[in-house]
């Protein structure tokens, strides 16, 4: 702006004396009196926009600060996009980890079960249904099971004793898993009927009534 405002000014006084010798010799002065009226603006236009009067400076002030802060919230954004793909990450570390220790555990009961029960049948584990389940394969287990069921009201303090024992597993197993998990066990000779099953200590199916 200082360039133009010097330039405006020296053509603005060449024209104005242009003007005065062209009016002094009669030539054509109204077209150089044009160019000075142009020049004028463009001098007075460019001195205006000079960067050295007081509300220039404001402006520029006020640009800058609306750059600053711009720059502040992008950089502020992107710390926080940062801190929650972080955060996601952690969470799915997590989450990864916390299912890693349920499986051990599951997979360390039924090792425990299928020691402690080796006598009487064997015992497997349903995931998707968080299940133990006990098939009897014992022949003198087997057949007092089945005389348990076939004759109930002889043999309440034995069917009493099965449902305790099974409830207390079933505390064990949510104590040391979570709640959810079902403790069965399976009729004799069968391998889809349910005899007895108890979940969080609560029994859920009772077929030696």
């Amino acid at each position: 702006m200082l360039f133009l405002a010097i330039m405006g000014l020296i053509v603005f006084l060449l024209a104005l004396f242009s003007v005065i010798y062209a009016r002094q010799t009669g030539g054509g002065w109204k077209f150089l009196t044009l160019i000075t009226v142009l020049s004028a603006l463009v001098t007075i236009y460019a001195v205006v926009k000079l960067p050295y009067w007081p509300y220039n400076q404001s402006q520029q002030s006020t640009r800058k600060a609306s750059s600053s802060t711009s720059t502040s919230a992008s950089t502020s954004k992107s710390k926080s996009t940062s801190l929650s793909s972080s955060q996601v990450v952690f969470n799915e570390a997590s989450t990864k980890r916390a299912a890693a220790t349920t499986r051990l555990n599951e997979e360390n009961i039924l090792k425990q079960l299928q020691s402690n029960y080796q006598s009487i049948g064997t015992v497997a584990f349903t995931k998707s249904t968080k299940t133990y389940t006990i098939t009897p394969t014992n022949k003198k287990y087997v057949k007092s099971l089945k005389t348990i069921k076939s004759y109930p009201s002889q043999n309440q303090k034995a069917i009493t004793t099965i449902t305790s024992n099974f409830k207390s597993l079933s505390k064990s197993l949510q104590k040391n898993l979570a709640a959810g998990y079902t403790i069965q066990l399976l009729q004799p000779d069968t391998t889809d009927k349910t005899l007895l099953s108890v979940q969080d200590g609560q029994i859920m199916t009772n077929n030696f009534k």
